[in-house]
């Protein structure tokens, strides 16, 4: 069975994005995504084939390749002020990462040049690198990427769907739960308050948020 996180957070930075701004923005989360899963992974550009995609390494020893660079550059200025862009670990299609960056909107002007952050990765629960405490150091440090950060979402969905049988009034979905009585999705959301764990008692936990000595 293989276990499906999706991460997806909304920022703002004090001016638009440059490429190489996003590029190391992406390079801190390979970082500490590996620091949380054990691994060193290489990465990718996303392309229309695996074949093509493998060709484009993002970083040489973390260090964006300028050939990147060029190709970023140049489809942010065709396609400016809209900036988006994702990145690959090149894994099979069961077990495999996927980081996007990409401009947003925002109606409600909470942020200055909103960007939302999409962190996607599959993984083998055998793999014991993967820890509750880990995973809120990770979900701690991506959220201090800067002081724009709005909203933060980590979703688990611990099944998957071998096949769906049709009905009369609709479909019969067949589940492989670990646990068939409980729900089979579980969340963690970044709220920018100081929120007391007595007003939220449905949450399983609620953890404070500390950067340089002050709590977010």
């Amino acid at each position: 069975m293989i276990l499906n996180f999706r991460l997806e957070q909304e920022f703002g930075l004090e001016n638009p994005i440059q490429t190489l701004e996003a590029m190391n923005i992406l390079r801190y989360v390979t970082q500490n995504f590996d620091l949380m899963l054990g691994t060193k992974k290489n990465w990718y550009e996303q392309g229309t084939s695996r074949k093509k995609a493998l060709q484009n390494k993002i970083f040489q020893e973390d260090t964006p390749i300028d050939k990147t660079i060029e190709r970023w550059n140049k489809r942010y200025k065709k396609n400016h002020p809209f900036f988006g862009e994702g990145i690959w670990d090149g894994g099979n299609d069961y077990e495999s990462a996927s980081i996007s960056l990409c401009t947003s909107s925002s109606s409600t002007n909470r942020r200055p040049y909103p960007l939302v952050l999409t962190i996607e990765f599959s993984i083998d629960p055998s793999n014991l690198h993967l820890t509750f405490d880990k995973t809120i150091v990770f979900f701690k440090k991506i959220i201090n990427i800067n002081n724009h950060c709005t909203y933060q979402s980590l979703e688990s969905g611990g099944y998957s769907f071998p096949k769906i049988i049709p009905k009369e009034n609709g479909y019969q979905e067949l589940y492989k739960k670990v646990f068939p009585d409980r729900i089979s999705c579980g969340w963690m959301l970044f709220i920018p308050y100081t929120v007391l764990p007595e007003l939220i008692p449905e949450a399983a936990k609620v953890v404070p948020v500390v950067d340089n000595g002050r709590q977010k």
